[in-house]
This record gives structure tokens, C-alpha cells and sequence, in this order.
């Protein structure tokens, strides 16, 4: 069984697809869904310092993030000497967003891809052209900055339970072909 971990963004470990996600996966993966403080008024140094506490930072890690856990999956990777990292990332961004500015200071500083992309052996990045939170263009740019797999879904919003998301098999296949 391999170990994966869910980072969440601003919302919490049991909302969305992901609490599906962890029993759809299993028992060949073992996902553990992390907490993040503060998930609604969210800091930086907080997360990362959860991410740090919940996440061994071992060689063949697997990262399942969505949204704001992007960007914190990320720095994750850039902060600890590890490789054979694999990366599945929903609704990616790592630049501020024009309708939450509050999120502005939790942007800065943009991930250095030098010290990722290194360290990634296989990424996904899934977006939705309707997304109304993260435009789906600054996934694709995260995608192509990793070399990522990018997968651009018509439809699909930011992928939260409100767009239809309460299971998400795609992310579920994904995760699948980057665990082996």
C-alpha cells in the first residue's frame, strides 16, 4: 500500500471529494487528509508549518492538492530535499486571485520551480475553463512550469461539492496512474 497525502485549500479535509477520494482509493493508497488551521482566514506560515507536522517529507511522495493547497503543496516540495515526488493539483494557481485579494499576502513569494521541478517525477494539473475562482489559464501555467500532465475540463467549476463534486473519479484515475 502506498501513502498519499490530501492538502486542502480554503475549505476543510472533509468537504468535497475528499473524503470519496480516500475510500475510493484504498486500500491500494492509503490518503491521509490533512488539517490545515485557520482553513477560512488562511496564513502561510500556519500552513506550512501543519504541512511540515503531517507530511513526512520522504522520497516518493505522493501530494493530492486542491486550490489554495496548491501553492502549499508546492512550497512543501521546495522546502525539503526529496525526490520522486508525484503531484496531482485541482485548481492550481500560484499568483493572486481577482476576486479574493485578501488572499494577496498567501501568494508571496510565487514558487521557485527551480527548486521543485527537480524533485517532481510525475505531476497532474486538472482545471475547468468555468472555473470562477481560479482562472483556469494560471493552471495551465502551473502545469507548464512543472511539465505537469495538464488536463482542461469544459466544465467542472473549481470542482468543490456546489459544482457537482461529492465524488470525482477523474482525480481518483489520476491518482492511480501516479502511484505506479
Amino acid at each position: 500500500m502506498q501513502n498519499a497525502y490530501l492538502i486542502h485549500g480554503t475549505s476543510t479535509k472533509d468537504d468535497d471529494w475528499f473524503p470519496w477520494l480516500e475510500e475510493a482509493c484504498a486500500p491500494q493508497i492509503n490518503l491521509d487528509r490533512i488539517s490545515l488551521p485557520n482553513p477560512f482566514a488562511p496564513q502561510a506560515a500556519e500552513w506550512n508549518d501543519a504541512v511540515d507536522q503531517q507530511v513526512p517529507a520522504t522520497d516518493g511522495l505522493i501530494l493530492v492538492a486542491h486550490s489554495l493547497g496548491c501553492i502549499t503543496a508546492l512550497r512543501f516540495v521546495a522546502r525539503h530535499q526529496i525526490h520522486d515526488v508525484r503531484l496531482l493539483l485541482v485548481g492550481a494557481f500560484d499568483k493572486g486571485l481577482p476576486t479574493y485579494p485578501e488572499l494577496d499576502s498567501f501568494m508571496i513569494p510565487v514558487p521557485d520551480y527551480r527548486q521543485i521541478t527537480p524533485k517532481v517525477s510525475k505531476a497532474t494539473v486538472i482545471t475547468a475553463k468555468n472555473d470562477p475562482i481560479a482562472p483556469y489559464r494560471d493552471s495551465i501555467n502551473v502545469a507548464h512550469q512543472l511539465g505537469a500532465k495538464l488536463i482542461v475540463q469544459p466544465t467542472g467549476g473549481h470542482f468543490l461539492t456546489s459544482d457537482g463534486f461529492s465524488a470525482f473519479p477523474l482525480a481518483l484515475k489520476e491518482l492511480q496512474r501516479l502511484s505506479k
